[in-house]
């Protein structure tokens, strides 16, 4: 994700660098950090721990395709664009992806193109694919008009309610509602909520499910190609690059606590399985939901009611285009307003396939996780 103030024209011609990022740069990038999330709640050494440990240890590491700073001569480092080599297959082919993360620019910066800049010279790298689900407007404005497209089948995020009175009047309450008038309708919320979660014929009728079972980084490993095989596109993990994606992902926790669980059906055999982060008084966050045609059912009224039953007002996640018919039956209600997925290539198949939605490209294989400041 960009942010920047001003992306205006340039108003002088300076001089300016742009190069690869390297460990001794960390604390000066921590520092841009800073200055552009002055109300970021991460202290300078957790910042410079993550920097070091998201690009430089992660288990695809590759000097071939860094992260880039941008300076202007003979001044600190004010400008910074991550990026993140991931292994992919187009249809059993090993392709080198790349996700951008962490985007930034000092708004003080003189060369108002740095933004600009960053993103060109990105571009121009060895890899087949780049991509970000974490984007804003001001990074869609610089991606498209540097050749880039917005994915719009991944652009969709959905929402099911849970507790559909409680979920409005957090919304008013964000919105300023009274503490006087939150006093008296909150328990009259929870009541409504109670009713229509018992009702048969209700629409947030919640049905007895399984037990929630985790699962190890060997079984996704064991399960993942048998549904990842009707996509042309899809990520290529090996046992230590996925332990490494597990373990951070569990401590990410802006959204809430990590849980992951197998969905099985009559048989005991595996035929799906969610992660999401659990927010036990709010929106709980999908990481990832896989499953077929035949299961996608299954697997969500066990993610839903689950949620529920540990308090969630609602659980939301971002849009697999196959599933779209079940999330409608399911009641989720959709919106484009959230975080973008922007794509480029010089490969018309890659991008083909994105753009009608043939790839298994679920929040777990992007930036949305990793972002410091929230989804």
């Amino acid at each position: 994700m960009l942010t920047k103030t001003d992306c205006g024209p340039a108003a002088y011609a300076v001089a300016t660098r742009i190069r690869p990022f390297s460990p001794k740069d960390i604390p000066e990038v921590v520092d841009l950090h800073k200055r552009v999330f002055p109300g970021n709640p991460f202290s300078s050494s957790e910042l410079e721990i993550h920097f070091r440990l998201l690009f430089f240890e992660n288990p695809w590491y590759d000097a071939d395709l860094p992260s880039l700073v941008y300076q202007e001569q003979g001044e600190k480092i004010c400008g910074f664009y991550g990026v993140i080599p991931r292994r992919m297959r187009m249809q059993g082919r090993p392709i080198r992806a790349v996700v951008s993360s962490q985007f930034m620019v000092d708004p003080s910066v003189r060369n108002r193109l740095a933004a600009v800049e960053l993103q060109r010279t990105f571009f121009a790298g060895p890899q087949d694919l780049s991509f970000t689900d974490g984007a804003n407007d001001a990074s869609r404005r610089i991606w498209e008009g540097l050749g880039g497209l917005t994915a719009f089948p991944y652009g969709v995020h959905w929402t099911r309610l849970l507790r559909p009175a409680r979920y409005f009047l957090d919304r008013w309450e964000d919105r300023g509602l009274s503490s006087a008038t939150r006093l008296c309708v909150r328990p009259l919320s929870a009541l409504a909520d109670f009713f229509v979660a018992r009702r048969h014929k209700s629409p947030f009728h919640q049905s007895e499910q399984s037990p929630e079972e985790d699962f190890s980084c060997e079984t996704l490993l064991e399960h993942l190609p048998r549904f990842a095989v009707t996509k042309s596109l899809c990520p290529d993990y090996d046992e230590s690059s996925l332990r490494w994606l597990l373990q951070q992902a569990s401590e990410k926790q802006w959204h809430g606590k990590l849980r992951k669980a197998l969905v099985r059906n009559e048989a005991g055999q595996i035929v799906g399985w969610y992660m999401y982060y659990l927010n036990p008084n709010g929106i709980s966050q999908v990481l990832q939901l896989v499953a077929t045609r035949n299961s996608i059912r299954r697997v969500l009224d066990q993610l839903f009611f689950h949620a529920w039953r540990s308090g969630s007002f609602a659980v939301s996640g971002r849009m697999d285009p196959e599933f779209a018919t079940a999330f409608s039956e399911e009641r989720c209600l959709f919106s484009f307003s959230g975080p973008r997925m922007l794509v480029h290539s010089r490969h018309a198949d890659l991008r083909e396939v994105i753009q009608r939605g043939d790839a298994f490209l679920t929040r777990l294989e992007g930036e949305w996780w990793m972002r410091l400041q929230g989804g």
